[in-house]
């Protein structure tokens, strides 16, 4: 039993842990007003619903609450998010956030990002192709 309890006290140290890190790593984004007005600049003939839906599909993908939708800029690249979350990315075995992204706007969209995707492909880029119509 007590060696139970302390594997417990381990486990919960390491996901406090665990959740510090995370927050220190993504403050950069956590701590921004919303940035629906960047989006509605950036793509003005983009109703805001269809932004949110998209940034849905992003914060989905990472596995972020839904509060974090519009904490996402057009401009934001999204390998730079991808390591916020992995700084490590030799050391810390991934979720599949990106082809769990790439996946959903695909079925959703109907579009392969796959051709565009690069280092520094932005939100803004892969919103802007996958709604064709407002690029």
């Amino acid at each position: 039993m007590n060696k139970l309890l302390t594997i417990l006290c381990a486990s919960a140290v390491l996901l406090a842990l665990s959740i510090a890190f995370e927050r220190a790593r993504m403050r950069r984004f956590w701590g921004r007003t919303c940035m629906g007005r960047e989006w509605r600049r950036r793509f003005p003939k983009a109703p805001k619903a269809d932004i949110r839906e998209f940034l849905d599909l992003f914060i989905a993908a990472f596995g972020f609450g839904e509060s974090r939708r519009l904490r996402f800029s057009p401009g934001d690249r999204v390998m730079e998010v991808y390591r916020a979350l992995y700084p490590f990315p030799k050391m810390m075995a991934d979720s599949m956030e990106l082809e769990s992204f790439i996946t959903r706007v695909q079925e959703r969209y109907g579009v392969d990002l796959l051709p565009l995707w690069r280092e520094d492909v932005t939100l803004g880029e892969l919103f802007a192709y996958a709604r064709t119509d407002l690029a």
